[in-house]
């Protein structure tokens, strides 16, 4: 796939969940030439956080808000997914 027709797509779980509930559709993805992250949020998936250490929405969705921020540039877009 040509770059300019390549995506960065941003997969992000619903509660009780984690990454590994996007292998079907990464696979997909991943097979039409695109670029994707999927990531476990706080006490989700393979991320270590306890549970009981979570007070906020904020402290639940610290894996996400900082995975974009490394994305760097105004220029990196993404394709945020979530269930």
């Amino acid at each position: 796939m040509e770059k300019e027709n390549q995506k960065q797509f941003v997969l992000v779980h619903g509660l009780c969940h984690g990454a590994w509930c996007w292998y079907k559709v990464k696979t997909m993805l991943e097979a039409a030439g695109h670029c994707l992250t999927a990531v476990d949020l706080a006490a989700s998936g393979i991320n270590m956080t306890r549970l009981e250490e979570i007070q906020t929405l904020k402290d639940y969705t610290k894996p996400l808000l900082e995975f974009l921020s490394s994305l760097g540039s105004d220029e990196d877009k993404v394709i945020l997914v979530a269930h």
